[in-house]
């Protein structure tokens, strides 16, 4: 999977983790808009958090609602292989194509205060 185009739409708390949500447009047409969320990690990093795909029609459903149910969490059957297993080779390549698109990690930083895990 390519990543074409990323961008930072704003930070929220996902399942108790402050991260940034990523919209990313990917080259896959069973998957051409994804919400990547990325958290802070101990080696002052970013960790990817989950992935979601919005199966709803944005014809019908136009309202950006992320609390609704067309808002699928896809975070481990988009890198399974065909035994089941997650494909971490895959996962890490799709991560760094996003984080190293223009101004991803600049903002997640200003987003993000990796102070608050240093102070630990």
């Amino acid at each position: 999977m390519k990543v074409i185009e990323a961008y930072v739409r704003r930070a929220v708390d996902r399942d108790g983790i402050h991260c940034c949500e990523v919209e990313v447009h990917t080259d896959q047409q069973e998957s051409p808009e994804l919400l990547a969320f990325f958290g802070t990690s101990l080696d002052n990093d970013y960790d990817l958090v989950a992935i979601v795909r919005n199966d709803a029609s944005t014809e019908v459903d136009w309202y950006d609602n992320s609390m609704h149910s067309a808002f699928s969490d896809i975070s481990m059957e988009l890198f399974e292989t065909s035994t089941m297993k997650t494909d971490w080779g895959e996962r890490e390549f799709f991560k760094e194509q996003v984080l190293s698109y223009s101004g991803i990690r600049e903002e997640l930083n200003r987003l993000l205060d990796h102070s608050y895990y240093e102070r630990g």
